[in-house]
């Protein structure tokens, strides 16, 4: 019975997408194929298990994830827990043996380069399915981030999705356009955690790791996680008149003006005296 419930279950379950790499240049392929059992390094959830991507996608992933890591977790002045829901998400769309339920591939167009725009790729137009909800929690986790605020496209959590499967046209040759839908069967599904707040305990090494294998550098803090600030705080103080004002200074460049112009006002007025005694004084 488990073993027809097993075959039952992967039947339904597709691979959408794959990628084929000559060297250092890769594309991606639409297929439809059933998933295999296969290493994910980068994804230790799933490695070991049924997933659709092969090894050209896991190194990819590893080189994208570096990437993440610089520029929504702790070491680019982000939080961990923001880099460690999009690892989750991206190892799901990359890697889930349930990924035609929620990812459709339509063909393939012509477009620039977001890094070289005189570079013109051959990228495939891809569109995911996500809960408004799941957008909104991981966008939370993320939106006090340095990078995404700095960003005016990733200001929403429609935009901050958007804005990254625009991004992928570089990184991996993809057009990555998002519908939002409340249907959890035909929508993306994974785990991850919606509170930036949250705190793994280190294990014995002083090392911190979550249940499913991903390292958390260190805690999110106030400057990139709204809710690690307390109500007590004073994040933010209005700059009053004499911000910066330094009194000594300020008295010792007054007073070196005002000698300066005694001098000059002294200097002159020998001058003018001198000049009058000469025409009086009879030659």
């Amino acid at each position: 019975m488990i073993i027809l419930f097993t075959f039952i279950v992967y039947t339904y379950s597709r691979c959408a997408f794959s990628v084929e790499c000559q060297g250092n240049n890769c594309d991606p392929l639409e297929v439809d194929t059933e998933p295999f059992i296969a290493r994910v390094s980068q994804c230790p959830h799933m490695d070991g298990t049924m997933v659709c991507c092969n090894k050209n996608q896991d190194d990819q992933m590893q080189r994208n994830f570096q990437a993440i890591d610089a520029s929504f977790g702790n070491a680019g002045g982000g939080c961990d827990i923001c880099a460690y829901n999009l690892k989750k998400f991206w190892c799901e769309y990359t890697c889930s043996p349930n990924q035609s339920q929620f990812l459709t591939t339509n063909g393939y167009t012509n477009m620039k380069d977001p890094l070289n725009p005189k570079n013109i790729l051959k990228v495939q137009l891809v569109e995911i399915k996500v809960k408004p909800q799941v957008a909104c929690d991981m966008w939370s986790s993320c939106k006090r981030t340095q990078f995404a605020s700095q960003v005016t496209a990733m200001k929403t959590p429609g935009g901050f999705f958007n804005f990254q499967g625009e991004q992928a046209v570089g990184q991996a040759k993809q057009f990555i356009s998002v519908k939002f839908v409340d249907n959890d069967e035909e929508t993306i599904n994974f785990d991850f955690v919606p509170d930036c707040k949250y705190e793994y305990p280190p294990g014995p090494d002083g090392k911190i790791v979550t249940p499913d294998g991903f390292i958390i550098s260190e805690r999110c803090s106030c400057n990139n996680c709204d809710l690690m600030c307390h109500d007590e705080e004073i994040l933010y103080e209005a700059t009053g008149v004499f911000e910066g004002f330094n009194g000594y200074l300020v008295l010792w460049v007054w007073a070196g003006t005002i000698v300066i112009a005694a001098l000059i006002t002294g200097f002159r007025y020998y001058k003018q005296k001198t000049e009058n005694q000469i025409l009086i004084d009879p030659i």
